[in-house]
C-alpha cells in the first residue's frame, strides 16, 4: 500500500497530538515528524522531505507564510497545506498566490485533513469552495501597495495622522493621500471602516488569531 508522507509544523503541542492521532487512523498515511517554531521549520521540512507539510499560519517567532516562503525557495516542488484557525482574506489569498496546495481549517471535520493530504499528495490541490471564494473576491480586488499597506496597519493600531506622518517621516498630506488610495481599493469611506476592514481582510492581525 502507498503511504503519504506528512511533516506538521503547528507551535501548540496538542494540536500536534491531536493531527498524530487522527493520522494514525489511516493506513495510507505515515507521520514522519513535527517541529513547534517558524525558527528552522524550513530546515526541517526540507530534511524530512514528507510528501505533504501540515503547516500553521500563525507560529510564535515566525509568520506561517514566510517559513512557507522559505520552503518554496529552497524546492519549489515542496507540498505545503496551510492548517489554520485563520479565515482572514489576506491570509488565504496570500497562502494560495505563495504557492500552498491547500487550506484546511483546524475546526473542520478531520476527515478532511485526511482528503487534504491525499489530493495534495498526488498533485492537486484542496481548496474547499468556501475558502475558494474568498481568495476570487480578494484576487478581484485592486493590489494595495507596500505604503498603502503599511498605513493601514498604522491606522488600526490607532494612530492619528500626524503620528504617521511622524513615524513613515512623510507629510500629513503625504499621509492623507496613501490613505485615501487605500480606502478606494477596500471599499470605505471613513476611518472607522478602514479600521474594520483592514482587521477583517487580515491585513493587520486581530488579537488571539493563530
Amino acid at each position: 500500500m502507498k503511504k503519504y508522507r506528512v511533516a506538521i509544523v503547528d507551535d501548540h503541542g496538542v494540536v500536534r497530538m491531536g493531527l498524530k492521532f487522527t493520522l494514525g487512523l489511516f493506513k495510507d498515511v505515515e507521520f514522519v515528524g513535527e517541529w513547534a517554531t517558524g525558527e528552522g521549520a524550513a530546515d526541517f521540512v526540507l530534511g524530512k522531505n514528507p510528501d505533504v507539510t501540515l503547516l500553521d499560519i500563525r507560529l510564535p517567532d515566525k509568520d506561517g507564510l514566510t517559513v512557507l516562503g522559505e520552503i518554496l525557495a529552497a524546492d519549489s516542488s515542496a507540498k505545503v497545506i496551510m492548517l489554520t484557525t485563520s479565515s482572514l482574506e489576506e491570509d488565504i489569498y496570500r497562502s494560495i498566490k505563495m504557492g500552498a496546495k491547500g487550506y484546511v481549517l483546524k475546526d473542520r471535520d478531520t476527515e478532511n485533513i485526511v482528503k487534504a493530504v491525499r489530493a495534495v499528495a498526488e498533485g492537486g490541490t484542496f481548496i474547499p469552495e468556501d475558502i475558494k471564494a474568498i481568495f476570487k473576491a480578494r484576487e478581484a480586488e485592486p493590489e494595495l501597495t507596500a505604503t498603502e499597506s503599511e498605513a493601514l496597519i498604522l491606522l488600526a493600531q490607532g494612530l492619528t495622522n500626524k503620528a504617521m506622518a511622524a513615524k513613515l517621516c512623510i507629510s500629513e498630506d503625504a499621509v492623507k493621500m496613501r490613505l485615501k488610495h487605500a480606502y478606494e481599493k477596500i471599499g470605505v469611506s471613513d476611518r472607522a471602516g478602514a479600521i474594520a476592514a483592514t482587521i477583517r481582510k487580515g491585513i493587520a492581525k486581530p488579537d488571539g488569531v493563530v
